[in-house]
């Protein structure tokens, strides 16, 4: 798990199941990227729910004033997860996508830039 700011982590799966390792963070949410993205039998042919993705950022930038500490996992925490991320930090901190992006990537260097999924956000 890396923390993406003081609030907002980005984790996997195994990150998720080490309950030992989210109370010693003082994680107190979990929010699933996974459910945010089509599923298919084909790993590479997942993509945003652009609403529930920008719906799920929104979010969590409300909840930012309450200052809870979340994670934000998929399964590798590689892609999915920082691209949600991405989205939050773009929002709270008014950033470019690609300036949110690289402020993740800094955090969580195994992300992974998504330029067709930040087309479809529109901007």
């Amino acid at each position: 798990m890396k923390w993406v700011d003081d609030m907002v982590a980005v984790g996997n799966w195994a990150d998720a199941r080490d309950v030992d390792g989210l109370r010693s963070e003082g994680v107190d949410f979990i929010v699933d990227a996974r459910a945010l993205f089509t599923q298919s039998l084909l790993r590479f042919d997942k993509v945003p729910l652009v609403k529930e993705v920008l719906r799920a950022a929104n979010l969590l930038v409300a909840l930012s004033s309450l200052k809870p500490k979340v994670m934000i996992r998929c399964y590798h925490g590689r892609d999915r997860s920082p691209f949600v991320a991405m989205i939050y930090v773009s929002k709270k901190y008014d950033m470019t996508y690609k300036d949110a992006y690289d402020f993740v990537r800094q955090r969580v260097p195994r992300t992974v830039y998504h330029w067709d999924w930040v087309k479809m956000l529109g901007s």
